[in-house]
């Protein structure tokens, strides 16, 4: 493994995420270090803003409401953060 850099540490925190986000998609998860750590991550490098990091926390960790299109909603949610967050990223990841 090589020296880290932004575009790496980017790319590993995405890759984090989405593993989490693929656990959290039937029910919430306990996150763990890594999962707090690649939101932070993310946060402190600009790619994710608060308000996003806040909303896909939520996901991973409530439970859907009760209304039917909620479970889907969640999951929706959490793959248009993570496809943002690459997007955004993804200037970094090709230095």
């Amino acid at each position: 493994m090589g020296k880290p850099n932004p575009g790496r540490m980017n790319r590993f925190a995405i890759d984090v995420l989405d593993a989490a986000g693929r656990e959290a998609e039937k029910e919430p998860i306990q996150p763990s270090p890594a999962v707090r750590l690649a939101l932070a991550w993310l946060s402190f490098s600009g790619v994710a803003e608060g308000w996003q990091v806040e909303r896909f926390w939520t996901c991973l960790t409530k439970p859907p409401g009760t209304h039917g299109m909620d479970p889907y909603c969640r999951t929706r949610d959490v793959q248009i953060y993570l496809n943002r967050w690459k997007i955004v990223a993804k200037g970094e990841w090709q230095r």
